[in-house]
């Protein structure tokens, strides 16, 4: 089931995105991290049900105008 959330979640972010998310995996925790400053307003409800996979989640954003979102995936999680 871990593996299934994570890559659900790749194939969501790069959907929504338009490009492949970075992704690393360290002691069995799933780390994936996108960048949204293309995506629409109107996908944003989609890209926040994502995120709301994993057990972590959050935005960083650069006064440039970049953002990026990440999501964690930790094993045993139920929503993963």
């Amino acid at each position: 089931m871990h593996e299934l959330g994570a890559t659900t979640a790749i194939e969501a972010l790069a959907r929504l995105t338009g490009q492949a998310p970075e992704t690393a995996e360290h002691d069995g925790v799933v780390t994936i991290r996108a960048d949204t400053s293309q995506v629409p307003a109107e996908h944003w409800q989609r890209l926040v049900a994502v995120l709301e996979t994993g057990t972590s989640y959050g935005m960083n954003s650069t006064a440039a105008g970049t953002s990026t979102v990440w999501l964690r995936i930790e094993p045993g999680d139920p929503r993963s």
